[in-house]
């Protein structure tokens, strides 16, 4: 009897210990955890510190020493009014005399050239939801006077255009990637350079990876003939560059 008295004892005070173990302080190896995460953050932040140092620069600090005698603020300005006047195509007096427009496989173009292309092109007409959805206006620090901007778009082609490239309908939607574009400007404030077209990201839409109007017309089932405007495809070199480069690998330790 006595002995069972005693380990009835001992198992209370088990039961009445056990939850004071959930208000002592954290174990040795929890403490120890700590320490390394905060070692490891600051080795992190450390590293961070040097990266930036080195390899990322200073936007402000280096717009601040540019000669160009136009605002940031002002070119981005004067960007959207070009874009808001068709591209410039309504408004070409903002188009300097030694203007350039190009894209990946097209132009350069000259001015003349330029508004006789795309002033005559009603692309609305064939598109009337069309929003080529400008965003991330932002002056190049290394070329102060370049107003870099990004394009997404969208458009359905819900009516016949004007254009012989959309002359009938076909109802279907394009959906353009991300694509790179800027505009330059002379000390005048007039443009001489538009680039647009350069895709971010292929894997984006349904261009087939294109930018511009080649991949509006791919999207529609429309594209043209040439390799140019059709989706990349990797070339039979370059198949055979990969494949060599997968099977040397696999003799280096």
């Amino acid at each position: 009897m006595r002995r069972l008295s005693r380990v009835l004892s001992v198992l209370a005070l088990a039961v009445l210990w056990s939850p004071a173990l959930l208000f002592v302080g954290p174990s040795q190896s929890y403490r120890s955890g700590l320490a390394q995460a905060a070692t490891g953050a600051a080795d992190e932040d450390e590293r961070l510190r040097e990266f930036e140092a080195i390899s990322v620069i200073d936007e402000s600090a280096k717009l601040s020493e540019s000669s160009f005698h136009i605002a940031p603020e002002q070119l981005i300005k004067m960007t959207k009014v070009f874009l808001a006047y068709d591209q410039g195509t309504s408004k070409p007096d903002m188009l300097a005399e030694n203007f350039q427009f190009a894209g990946p496989v097209v132009g350069p173009l000259s001015k003349a050239a330029y508004l006789k292309a795309v002033g005559g092109f009603d692309f609305k007409s064939a598109f009337p939801d069309f929003n080529p959805e400008f965003h991330h206006f932002r002056v190049d620090p290394f070329e102060p006077s370049r107003v870099w901007l990004t394009a997404r778009g969208y458009g359905t082609n819900t009516a016949d255009g004007t254009s012989i490239l959309f002359k009938k309908a076909t109802g279907k939607k394009y959906i353009n990637p991300p694509q790179a574009c800027s505009l330059r400007f002379n000390k005048d404030g007039l443009v001489d350079q538009y680039t647009i077209g350069y895709v971010m990201d292929r894997r984006i839409g349904n261009t087939g990876g294109l930018g511009g109007v080649y991949g509006i017309l791919y999207a529609i089932g429309k594209p043209f003939p040439f390799p140019e405007a059709r989706p990349w495809k990797m070339s039979w070199q370059y198949s055979l560059f990969n494949k060599l480069g997968n099977f040397l690998q696999r003799f280096q330790k």
